[in-house]
């Protein structure tokens, strides 16, 4: 599989899931079709439908089960009420081809002030080719938007201690253990990628803890990951260390 580059969603869910520990923290994942969608919201509620080949939130779509029928958001704004899994489906999957998308459990993630938030972890090389974490923010939802993404989804971006601060009540102590377990999830998901033959030399994780502290992987960036959001946090340190592990890497390459 060498030289495989941006592989899909659904691709990466399958290496990792096989994982025996980074597996375990793989929300359930299938491709998109009428059976599965079924068989997700009856087993997990609510899901996020999302692109296979999608990126910055684009056309992501959360839906869950109602008294009467079913509820899905676009993205952000009102939700849109249907009487049966069926018309859910037409609705989700419309104009989409085939095999495109896929459906995932909706994590319950923690929130700061009533918003749910995910986690960027970068991992770069450096120009002799060695790993390195080289920052963590958290991406805090923005008012009645499904997603994290800042800027598709209207919020905004905070340190990893004022989230889990604010959100689980964490103190310092703990902020700096979930801290050292998020990077360790990172150098893992880079090793056995490489081990995997997918290569990168950058690469953004997006990660999530849900209200009772459990670590989930929500979505692997292997390429091309955006790191601009960095430069929103008051202090540069991460931002400029991306910049300069970037420039070394492409001086020396």
């Amino acid at each position: 599989m060498s030289g495989i580059w941006d592989p899909s969603k659904w691709e990466l869910h399958k290496l990792y899931s096989k994982h025996p520990d980074i597996g375990r923290l793989v929300p359930p994942t299938e491709v998109l079709s009428l059976k599965t969608l079924k068989r997700l919201l009856h087993d997990y509620k609510k899901v996020y439908i999302k692109g296979k080949n999608s990126h910055t939130g684009s056309g992501i779509i959360k839906a869950w089960k109602t008294g009467t029928g079913y509820r899905f958001v676009r993205v952000k704004g009102k939700p849109v009420d249907v009487p049966s899994i069926a018309e859910l489906y037409t609705n989700v999957k419309r104009g989409r081809p085939d095999n495109s998308v896929i459906v995932q459990k909706a994590i319950d993630l923690a929130k700061v002030e009533g918003r749910p938030f995910s986690i960027r972890l970068m991992m770069m090389r450096d120009g002799q080719r060695k790993w390195h974490y080289t920052g963590m923010l958290a991406k805090v939802s923005g008012e009645d938007s499904i997603i994290t993404n800042v800027r598709r989804g209207g919020g905004y971006a905070t340190t990893i201690d004022e989230a889990l601060a604010k959100s689980l009540g964490y103190s310092r102590q703990q902020i700096a253990k979930v801290k050292r377990k998020l990077v360790r999830i990172g150098f893992d998901i880079i090793d056995h990628s490489i081990k995997r033959g997918y290569l990168s030399h950058e690469s953004g994780l997006d990660l999530g803890i849900d209200r009772k502290g459990k670590v989930w992987i929500i979505e692997v960036n292997l390429c091309y990951p955006s790191y601009g959001i960095f430069n929103r946090l008051e202090d540069k340190t991460f931002y400029n260390k991306i910049k300069r592990l970037a420039a070394d890497y492409k001086k020396n390459r």
